[in-house]
């Protein structure tokens, strides 16, 4: 990365009012472990180069909830995230009760590509996803189709 270079965001960490990810910037200085960039708010400022990539990532396209929610307290269910350049990505979401359920029966649990909030509905589970996606968190959660 060099200056006048365009860059991609890749993920916002805590600088959710300033960065926004997949937008592009202008590299207007650099140092070895940092880029100077005019971010959202117009202001020049430093931030760390893994927040930026020279290519813009896919973006999601849909979050696809596969299954029927039938308890919003106690239940698990997959949900399929398709992303602009035609990959698929699933996980399933469930909630602590759901879990209680299952230890009552087993002695362990154990599972990949599982999220764990509090209640499913809809508006969680999108919210949740554009969450992970905004911190770059979300294709290493998931299981690739």
């Amino acid at each position: 990365m060099k200056i006048k270079d365009q860059i991609y965001c890749n993920a916002i960490g805590n600088y959710s009012n300033q960065l926004t990810k997949r937008k592009s910037y202008v590299i207007e200085e650099t140092n070895p472990r940092n880029i100077k960039i005019c971010n959202d708010e117009g202001k020049l400022r430093w931030y760390p180069k893994f927040y930026f990539s020279l290519e813009k990532e896919p973006k999601i396209v849909s979050i696809h909830i596969d299954d029927e929610i039938e308890n919003t307290e106690s239940d698990a269910i997959e949900v399929t995230i398709e992303l602009s350049n035609k990959e698929k990505y699933w996980l399933t979401f469930t909630t602590p009760k759901y879990l209680d359920k299952i230890l009552n029966e087993e002695s362990y649990f154990s599972s990949k590509h599982f999220m764990i909030i509090k209640c499913l509905t809809e508006a969680s589970i999108k919210s949740t996803v554009l969450k992970l996606d905004e911190q770059n968190e979300l294709i290493k959660n998931c299981k690739k189709y």
